[in-house]
C-alpha cells in the first residue's frame, strides 16, 4: 500500500508500561531517518560495536545542557528496512520508574527533528511500509490488551498472519469468480453457456467460509470479553462483598448503608482457566434518589445483557416477595444460581424446610464460607464452553467489513435465480472484494487509518 500519511518525521515514545516506583527497566523507542543521529547526540559510549545494526551496546544517557550523566543505559539499533517499522529504529533501555524514563525522553525531544509519537504510530508505520498488514497490526493491539492466556494465544496467531491468510483465501476465490465473469463480458463467444447453478454453488461455498468466521468469532466473544456474571439482588445482601471475595481485593465499597453501590463495577479474572467478568450492580429497591435510580435501571439492564446471573439474597430476611419479583424478570434462557448469604446468622436446617428454589448455594460471604461450592457451580455452568475450534478472533471492524462483503454476495441471489445478464454479477463481486480488502488494509482512507491506530497505546 502506498503511504497516504507523511512518514518524514522521526518519532519517539516510551514503549513500556511505567508506574511510579515500579519496573526495573523502561524502553524508549525512536523511529525514523533521524533516529540514530538524534540518539548519538545524547549517548556516550566506548563500545566498538556502537551504532551497528542489530547490536546492543552499553552507554550513558547525558544531559548536554546540564553537562550531566543521567543514567547508565543499553542501546539497541535496528537499521531499516530490517526493523519493525521498516525505518531506522533505536531503543534506549534505561532504569525503570516514571522519573528517569521521562527525563531521557525529554532530553531526546529537545531535538526539533524528533517529536512524540501518536498512539499506535509505530505499528501504523510498519503497516504503511509493508512490514505487516492491518490484521497483524490489530492483532498486536489485541495481544497487548489480552486479559487471559487463550486470548493472547489467539491474538498471536493473528500476528503470525492467520487472519490475513484466511481472508486472502476468500478474496482469491472471489477474484477467480470475477475473472471468469469479466472474461465472458469481453469474449463471450469463446465460452460455453454460463452455468448459473454452478456459479451459485461456488458462491455459497465462499459465503459459508465467511459465515463460519463471523459465527465462530461471535460465539467465542467471551474469550476476549470474559463470560459476564452479574451479581443481582436487593440492597445490603452482600453483592459487593462477594465481588471482593472473588476478586481477592477490595474493588467495591462495602458499608451497612443501603444503596452504597450506585453504578456498575466490573472485574476481570480467571477461574480455572475460564475468563470471567464479574459485574457488581446497584441493589434493587424502591428509592427516590435520582442517582441510585439510574444505577438500579442499569442493574435491571444487566439481567438482559449478561451471560450468567448470581442472584444474592439475605438468609436472615429470607427470600421475600420482592426477591421473587426480581427473579421472575430473569429470562428463562439465562444461567442462574441463587445464593443465600449470611449463613452464619441463621439455622440452615430450619430454612431448608421452606425452600423456594432448589440448588441454592448457602454462603457466609463475610466469613468466606461456601466459596468453594460457588466456584464449582461457576465452573460447572461456564466450563462447558469450549474454544478448541477457534483459530482466529476478529474485531468489530473486521466483522463489519465481512458482513458487508456477505451482503454483496447475498445480493447476487436474485441475479442467479432469475438468470439476469451475468455481467450484473461483476458489480456485486467487485464490491464484495472491495469490502473484504478493507480487512487487510488495501481499501482504506487516511481518516479510517488514524481512527484504527488511535486506539493503540502510545509506544506501539
Amino acid at each position: 500500500m502506498s503511504s497516504i500519511i507523511p512518514l518524514d518525521d522521526t518519532i519517539a515514545a516510551i514503549a513500556t508500561a511505567i508506574t511510579m516506583g515500579k519496573g526495573g527497566v523502561a524502553i524508549i523507542r525512536v523511529s525514523g531517518s533521524e533516529a540514530i543521529f538524534s540518539c548519538k547526540k545524547i549517548v556516550q559510549t566506548k563500545s566498538k560495536n556502537a551504532w551497528k545494526s542489530n547490536t546492543v551496546f552499553l552507554g550513558y544517557a547525558i544531559d548536554q545542557e546540564e553537562e550531566k550523566i543521567v543514567d547508565e543505559i543499553l542501546i539497541l539499533v535496528m537499521r531499516g528496512p530490517n526493523s519493525f517499522t521498516g525505518e531506522d529504529i533505536v531503543e534506549i533501555h534505561c532504569h525503570g520508574g516514571i522519573i528517569i524514563v521521562n527525563r531521557i525522553l525529554g532530553i531526546l525531544l529537545r531535538n526539533k527533528k524528533v517529536r512524540l509519537a501518536n498512539p499506535g504510530e509505530f505499528s501504523q508505520r510498519a503497516f504503511l511500509n509493508g512490514k505487516i498488514d492491518l490484521t497483524q497490526a490489530e492483532a498486536i493491539n489485541q495481544l497487548i490488551n489480552a486479559n487471559n492466556i487463550r486470548a493472547a494465544e489467539i491474538a498471536f496467531k493473528g500476528i503470525q498472519g492467520e487472519v490475513k491468510n484466511k481472508i486472502n483465501l476468500i478474496k482469491d476465490a472471489l477474484i477467480n469468480q470475477l475473472a471468469e465473469i469479466e472474461a465472458r463480458v469481453d469474449f463471450d463467444e469463446d465460452f460455453i453457456e454460463f452455468d448459473y447453478a454452478k456459479f451459485g454453488r461456488d458462491l455459497n461455498l465462499i459465503k459459508n467460509q465467511i459465515n463460519n468466521l463471523i459465527e465462530t468469532t461471535e460465539k467465542n466473544s467471551y474469550i476476549n470479553n470474559g463470560i459476564s456474571i452479574a451479581l443481582i439482588g436487593k440492597t445490603n445482601v452482600g453483592k459487593s462483598s462477594l465481588l471482593n471475595l472473588l476478586a481477592k481485593q477490595n474493588k467495591a465499597i462495602v458499608t451497612e448503608i443501603p444503596g452504597t453501590t450506585r453504578d456498575i463495577i466490573e472485574v476481570n479474572l480467571m477461574i480455572k482457566d475460564i475468563p470471567i467478568k464479574i459485574i457488581d450492580t446497584a441493589g434493587i429497591r424502591d428509592t427516590k434518589d435520582i442517582i441510585e435510580t439510574i444505577g438500579i435501571k442499569k442493574s435491571l439492564g444487566m439481567i438482559e445483557e449478561c451471560d450468567f446471573i448470581l442472584y444474592v439474597y439475605d438468609l436472615v430476611n429470607g427470600l421475600t416477595k420482592e426477591d421473587k419479583k426480581i427473579i421472575r424478570k430473569i429470562p428463562q434462557n439465562k444461567l442462574v444460581t441463587i445464593i443465600g448469604n449470611k449463613k452464619d446468622l441463621v439455622d440452615i436446617n430450619k430454612i431448608n424446610k421452606n425452600i423456594y428454589f432448589k440448588n441454592i448455594i448457602f454462603m457466609s460471604i463475610k466469613e468466606k464460607i461456601g466459596e468453594e461450592n460457588l466456584i464449582k457451580k461457576i465452573i460447572e455452568k461456564c466450563g462447558n464452553r469450549t474454544y478448541e475450534d477457534i483459530e482466529v478472533y476478529l474485531n468489530e471492524r473486521q466483522i463489519y467489513n465481512l458482513k458487508n462483503c456477505l451482503q454483496n454476495l447475498n445480493d447476487t441471489f436474485a441475479i442467479v435465480e432469475n438468470k439476469l445478464p451475468f455481467d450484473f454479477l461483476s458489480i456485486e463481486l467487485r464490491d464484495s472484494i472491495k469490502n473484504i480488502s478493507k480487512l487487510t488494509g488495501e481499501e482504506l482512507t487516511e481518516e479510517l487509518l488514524d481512527n484504527i491506530f488511535s486506539k493503540f497505546c502510545i509506544g506501539k
